[in-house]
């Protein structure tokens, strides 16, 4: 009865250092791809400081062209209105009623 017992607590000792070890592995394993996730992690969040970069550079050119392209439309308004002006037709005023 005793070597029965013995063996009984044999064989539990042996199928716990064989599920220990079954869980070590599986630690590893997930350790490993819990680096490489970090690894993609920091290359992602590198490319989106960059994306970042890129947007606001885009939209400081943005900005920039905007204010030209504003620019030259008011000269060429007070350009057309003096041309007007100067060989005296122009577009009437929209109140103006004929009569």
């Amino acid at each position: 009865m005793v070597a029965a017992l013995f063996f009984a607590v044999l064989g539990s000792i042996f199928e716990q250092r064989r599920e220990g070890a079954k869980t070590r592995d599986k630690l590893d394993e997930n350790t490993e791809a819990l680096r490489e996730l970090a690894g993609r992690t920091t290359i992602l969040e590198a490319s989106h400081q960059h994306l970042l970069q890129d947007f606001a550079e885009h939209r400081r050119l943005t900005d920039k062209n905007h204010a030209e392209v504003t620019g030259s439309l008011a000269d060429a308004r007070e350009r057309l209105a003096r041309i007007e002006g100067h060989m005296g037709i122009g577009i009437p005023p929209p109140n103006a009623t004929e009569g």
